[in-house]
């Protein structure tokens, strides 16, 4: 989210985190400009900031103007790098790129600082690509089976308005939410909030 009315609407809306993104090969980066903007709106959501292997200092730069509560660490960082932004009290979403024959075994190391950090470190499970996500396009959902991990996930990667009943049909005990993103967008970064509307009620009934 990068537009202040647009913003503004999407807070009246049922959702527990609004996303901006500080990628700056992002089609929905948000400027340090656009971040001065933001910063004088009052947050009533959950905020999250979307990293790609930014640095530490950046990223502290960033918290208290755009109010985050949750890191979303969406490229290459380790475990140390994680458990240092856990130190400070912050959430994490740490987004996996997931291919048809991923091997969820690779995230035993996630999975030990998780259980370090109780409630605090989530997996987010996005569609692999060069670019980091932000593709628009799903991968198999029948591979999250394959998951036998305790860390809760969020679900990313081309969701879109005709996914309802499919999303409420996954049983998988850690699965904890959706991330919609350019399925519901008019134009990068900004989001169709009547189509977003729809689809909440939909997937919370």
């Amino acid at each position: 989210m990068r537009d202040i009315e647009n913003i503004n609407q999407l807070q009246e809306l049922d959702i527990d985190f609004m996303g901006i993104i500080r990628y700056p090969k992002s089609k929905r980066f948000v400027s340090d400009e656009q971040r001065e903007k933001i910063s004088k709106q009052a947050m009533n959501k959950g905020t999250v900031g979307v990293y790609v292997n930014e640095t530490f200092e950046n990223i502290l730069q960033d918290i208290i103007p755009l109010e985050l509560d949750v890191i979303q660490l969406h490229g290459d960082e380790d475990v140390a790098f994680a458990k240092a932004l856990l130190e400070i009290d912050l959430k994490i979403f740490k987004a996996f790129q997931i291919t048809a024959d991923y091997d969820f075994d690779k995230l035993k190391e996630w999975q030990k600082l998780a259980q370090q950090y109780v409630g605090k470190l989530f997996f987010l499970f996005d569609t692999a690509t060069p670019d980091y996500g932000g593709s628009g396009k799903k991968f198999n959902w029948h591979i999250l089976d394959s998951y036998k991990g305790d860390v809760p996930f969020l679900l990313s990667g081309g969701i879109s308005k005709s996914d309802a009943d499919t999303i409420k049909k996954i049983k998988h005990n850690m699965f904890l939410g959706v991330d919609l993103n350019s399925k519901f967008e008019s134009a990068p970064g900004l989001k169709n909030i009547t189509e977003l509307k729809t689809f909440i009620e939909k997937l919370r009934k």
